[in-house]
């Protein structure tokens, strides 16, 4: 290759990188809390005010029941309870703790299997969001049939570089999943 086209060729790269940046960033600014009636809330773990955020939901969008998803195997149920149920003892009845997942895959397919177990037809996901895009994404490769809404909670870890890090992810995500959900979730049991 010619030495003066490496720069370009870069520059080109570079300004592709950067458009798609910017258009991941307009999806999540898209992303708007509409109290939509649901029959299930799905909340992801893993960052700052999600399950409060959820929790905060369930009377108002009149779900039935919550799913907690991607909850360490290491913390006892009482634990859980005492510090991230703490104020919402009235539905405790109503909140299933999810430990089967790790990641953000394996959250929709935990979801996945709870939708199916009880018969949903529509959910709220809760989520950061810089994460959901990806999450959505995934849910809905999970749940086809399913309406899905978002509720996005804004905490601080919605900073640049984890924008950087969930833009590189969602379109590695969605490439990857084209050839993980061609088929459905089916004898599986939480």
């Amino acid at each position: 290759m010619d030495l003066r086209l490496k720069p370009l060729v870069l520059l080109c790269f570079f300004g592709i990188w950067l458009g798609g940046l910017w258009h991941f960033y307009n999806i999540t600014k898209g992303f708007a809390n509409v109290a939509t009636l649901v029959d299930g809330i799905v909340i992801l773990t893993g960052g700052n005010d999600r399950i409060k955020s959820g929790l905060e939901q369930t009377s108002a969008l009149k779900a039935k029941r919550v799913l907690v998803s991607g909850v360490p195997k290491s913390v006892k149920i009482t634990t859980f309870q005492a510090i991230q149920l703490q104020g919402y003892p009235h539905i405790l009845e109503q909140i299933d703790i999810g430990y089967g997942a790790v990641n953000t895959f394996s959250n929709a397919l935990e979801a996945a299997v709870w939708v199916r177990n009880h018969q949903f037809r529509s959910i709220a996901l809760v989520t950061s969001r810089f994460h959901m895009p990806r999450s959505l994404w995934l849910l809905k490769k999970a749940m086809t049939d399913i309406a899905i809404t978002s509720i996005v909670v804004d905490a601080n870890d919605s900073t640049f570089l984890h924008l950087l890090k969930e833009y590189h992810k969602y379109y590695l995500t969605k490439w990857v999943s084209t050839f993980l959900f061609d088929q459905e979730v089916e004898g599986v049991t939480l």
